[in-house]
């Protein structure tokens, strides 16, 4: 009986290789699946309906809930993650005493589970750069030729809605600024396919060592947000192409981000003790929605949430009671609206003073890709938190599934650990170390 011992400790040994094989690669499959959902997010909600299957739309996320739970089951995390994980659930008790149900708690933690997943498992994905940067250049191209389709032909989901329970929501939507339609491709909304476009080509960009194909690839995508007129994510991106040069100053670098950041929390604070001009808010101009944000959207939302009182001003309304969340499951009585167009705003309305802190966390997660510059992974992370801070300034990029994944993907590959998933056998195991060392994008 003894002699069979090895026999099984090997045996054993084999199944959990094969187990941590196939998980890894299941966690890479589930990025990939959140990703080129969302890039045809309005086109599929459109034929997935007709084709009574709805519910596959949200297989991706469940997936990255999924996927998060039992990654912490098999890792080991820090305290300071684990009083996170408390905080998150004193602020869903809260939210629930200021009137939330259920229904707003978990439909965030759904709406957030991109984030989750990418924090907990983007260490898997480190050993898949080269299909990841295969899937998302297609998902690029697919994006610039939704747009394309969608300026010069007539696309069947348009403007189509659906219902969910007692409530009306978009699967595409229809919208103008002016006279000039403002284009979504095969995505939900313009804002969405831009900030999607961007996201997918400052990745690709870090990868790509000629010139002459960063040139293509930036102006293909300029001109395809462009073309949504979302005019905020076409400055943003224009704006982190001037990083691009000085990466390697890492102190201009951070006063960068420094700047940026405290402009994203200026700017409210602006909005409230300076009296604009209301009527520069209508009309064509390029800065009228910019001038709507400082006159109605910001004033009102910082009123409404200090006028409840100085605990909601400390400490939040809560998790769930701010965002598509109350959209979606409205509360009665809640004094918040499910748009701030504001990050720093968003999360002060959620958390409070937690909050703050959370939009400044930004600063140190910088600090730590600066570190790691020379690996073009964290220049990519570096880039798309550049782009994501700046479109915060106007807009909730937490309600955008594919800058969660990133940013959780960022803060991942700042704390990356060391031990890795062993795999099966040494033929795979050298697969993986070849992707992990070369450029997974050296076709470009």
């Amino acid at each position: 009986m003894i002699t069979t011992l090895p026999f099984i400790a090997s045996e054993t040994s084999a199944r959990r290789q094969w187990l941590a094989f196939h998980v890894s690669t299941l966690m890479v499959w589930s990025a990939i699946s959140l990703i080129v959902i969302e890039t045809f997010s309005g086109a599929l909600r459109y034929y997935l309906d007709l084709a009574h299957l709805a519910p596959l739309m949200y297989v991706p996320k469940v997936l990255c809930a999924v996927m998060f739970t039992y990654e912490l089951m098999r890792v080991k995390v820090s305290r300071t993650f684990w009083m996170c994980m408390l905080a998150l659930v004193a602020s869903s008790v809260l939210a629930m005493l200021h009137g939330a149900a259920l229904n707003n708690v978990g439909f965030s933690l759904f709406m957030y589970s991109p984030l989750l997943f990418g924090m907990a498992c983007g260490v898997h994905l480190e050993h898949r750069k080269r299909l990841l940067a295969w899937v998302i250049g297609l998902c690029l191209l697919a994006s610039i030729l939704g747009v394309l389709l969608d300026r010069y032909s007539v696309v069947p989901w348009k403007g189509y809605s659906y219902t969910l329970g007692d409530t009306e929501l978009s699967g595409n939507t229809a919208w103008t600024s002016g006279d000039t339609d403002r284009l979504a491709g095969f995505a939900r909304q313009s804002t969405m396919a831009a900030m999607l476009m961007a996201t997918l080509a400052l990745y690709l960009s870090a990868y790509t060592r000629s010139w002459f194909k960063l040139a293509v690839l930036f102006a293909a995508t300029l001109a395809a947000i462009y073309m949504t007129t979302n005019k905020s994510t076409a400055a943003a991106l224009f704006f982190t192409l001037l990083l691009l040069p000085i990466l390697r100053m890492p102190w201009v670098c951070r006063a960068m981000f420094i700047l940026v950041v405290g402009i994203g929390l200026a700017l409210p604070l602006v909005s409230l003790g300076v009296d604009f001009d209301p009527h520069k808010t209508t009309g064509a101009s390029v800065l009228a929605s910019f001038y709507d944000r400082l006159v109605n959207t910001w004033p009102s939302t910082v009123s409404m949430l200090t006028e409840q009182g100085l605990d909601w001003t400390l400490f939040g309304a809560g998790f769930g009671m701010v965002g598509s969340s109350v959209a979606l499951f409205p509360v009665l009585g809640a004094p918040l609206p499910s748009v701030c167009d504001n990050t720093a705003v968003y999360l002060w309305a959620a958390f409070g003073l937690a909050g703050i802190v959370l939009y400044l966390a930004v600063l140190p997660l910088a600090a730590g890709l600066l570190a790691k510059r020379a690996s073009p992974t964290a220049v990519a992370y570096l880039t798309i938190t550049f782009c994501t801070v700046l479109v915060s300034w106007t807009t909730d990029v937490l309600e955008l599934s594919v800058c969660n994944l990133f940013l959780g993907l960022a803060v991942s590959h700042v704390l990356l650990r060391k031990a890795m998933p062993t795999h099966p056998s040494l033929a795979d195991q050298r697969a993986v170390d070849r992707d992990h060392y070369r450029e997974p994008f050296k076709a470009l």
